[in-house]
């Protein structure tokens, strides 16, 4: 389930020809300045390689848990790749019906400037359920989840195992290692 009317080309949201005339470093602080103000919007500039590791490797693990602490516990939201986008369902909503639950933070990763520039824009559009710092920090943790060796393969809380194998996922011990967005 994408957003409402499908998903948005960069090009809708910038003007495409002239970014493409700046050098890597100023698109990104371009597209960083651009979102800083926004409550409802997050923007990154990935460099084009992690983008690509970041999908081969949601291939075999298309979705993962990732808690959200607030003051009291935590909620789970569940991240799915659909191609180059990244919806995060709160889990309930998710377990009650899969075809309903109304993503929480969705991330389209922009790879117009991929092959020219060694850049993929990130853009991540809220909703009112989560802050926009709850949203940097998930972004920030399912790069560090799929980036990371240790924590994709990790043989009982990483996302190839919870996949892969889910009666050996250790929900526990995932919670236990995840790190808190700092306050």
């Amino acid at each position: 389930m994408l957003p409402r009317g499908g998903p948005r080309r960069l090009g809708d949201i910038v003007k495409l020809p002239l970014l493409k005339r700046e050098t890597k470093d100023r698109i990104g602080e371009i597209w960083k300045g651009y979102h800083e103000n926004r409550t409802n919007a997050v923007g990154r500039a990935v460099e084009a390689h992690h983008a690509s590791m970041l999908l081969e490797r949601a291939i075999p693990a298309p979705t993962f848990l990732f808690p959200v602490h607030r003051e009291g516990g935590h909620f789970m939201l569940l991240s799915q790749f659909q191609k180059n986008h990244v919806l995060f369902t709160y889990l309930e909503d998710f377990k009650k019906n899969p075809a309903f639950a109304r993503p929480r933070l969705t991330l389209a990763l922009h790879d117009d400037l991929a092959k020219d520039k060694g850049i993929v824009l990130l853009r991540g559009d809220i909703e009112p359920m989560l802050s926009k710092p709850e949203s940097d920090h998930l972004i920030t943790q399912l790069f560090d989840t799929y980036l990371v060796a240790s924590r994709y393969f990790a043989p009982t809380t990483g996302p190839l195992n919870f996949t892969q194998s889910p009666h050996t996922f250790d929900h526990d011990a995932y919670l236990r290692a995840y790190p808190r967005r700092p306050m």
